[in-house]
């Protein structure tokens, strides 16, 4: 991560726990996976090692590809990290461990205790990785503070988004190395949902307020979905974006430290570009 002084402290701690578990997730337990399935297989082989040793060959791949995508991710993504832990142990388990697992039993059917005890420990190490994944994604996101604008992290932020009918409405900021975006979408059907998508290059935006909506009119038009669907904000903090495009309402949670973390972002652009 690139950081200015003072939020390489503020955020020092928390990145050290999320380190430690990283190294679990992507390294320690995928890596633990190898000798379970090894035994499976070579149980499901009838005790022979060679060639048994080739359809371990997905373990040890999946293994090397969540490592290798981990350190070269860039910006670092947090939330992406559970489903990429979820999809390397699913194709440890499901192309080796499962397989094999059926294959030994089938030849030794009156004895299964071996295969499923590994097995089970298969399932516990693939079940780990994941839940290490999604907590070094919360050491590192949990609580959100402005210093991580200043760190070259790819962050997700909730809008207060409220909803006057039965439809569900999601909408989300997420804060790029050189822009901010946000997704509007209204959920009204499987295909074809109403949403709206804007993206601010940082060079084009000149000011990010924090305001407060006040209380009367207690809804009031936020934005516009295609189809003249207009979507509501209640009254509360809200963020006032300003382009050299046009300007934008986006109510939030809490417009200080959005605003702060934005504009923190900003500059860390402003520093690295030519």
């Amino acid at each position: 991560m690139s950081l200015d002084e003072a939020a390489e402290a503020a955020l020092r701690e928390r990145w050290s726990r999320s380190q430690r578990h990283i190294t679990m997730f992507s390294v320690v337990l995928p890596a633990l996976q190898l000798p379970l399935c090894t035994v499976i297989v070579v149980m499901a082989g009838g005790g022979s090692t060679w060639p048994t040793a080739v359809p371990l060959v997905p373990v040890a791949v999946a293994a090397v590809a969540l490592r290798q995508w981990v350190r070269r991710q860039a910006p670092l993504d947090p939330l992406k990290w559970r489903s990429a832990a979820l999809l390397a142990v699913g194709v440890q388990l499901l192309s080796v461990a499962v397989p094999a697992y059926d294959i030994a039993t089938g030849h030794t059917p009156d004895a299964l205790t071996g295969p499923a005890i590994l097995i089970f420990l298969s399932c516990v190490v693939a079940a780990a990785t994941c839940v290490s994944a999604h907590r070094a994604g919360r050491a590192l996101l949990t609580p959100l503070v402005a210093e991580l604008g200043s760190a070259d992290l790819r962050l997700t932020l909730p809008v207060r988004a409220a909803a006057t009918g039965p439809e569900l409405v999601s909408a989300r900021i997420v804060v790029e190395r050189d822009r901010v975006e946000w997704t509007v979408r209204l959920h009204v059907r499987r295909r074809g949902d109403p949403r709206i998508d804007v993206s601010v290059p940082f060079r084009e935006l000149l000011q990010v307020m924090p305001v407060t909506l006040p209380g009367v009119p207690e809804l009031r038009p936020w934005t516009v979905l295609p189809g003249g669907i207009t979507l509501h904000a209640q009254a509360g903090p809200a963020i006032l974006v300003t382009s050299t495009q046009d300007q934008w309402l986006l109510p939030v949670h809490d417009a200080d430290l959005v605003a702060e973390l934005i504009l923190r972002r900003q500059t860390l652009w402003l520093q690295g570009s030519p």
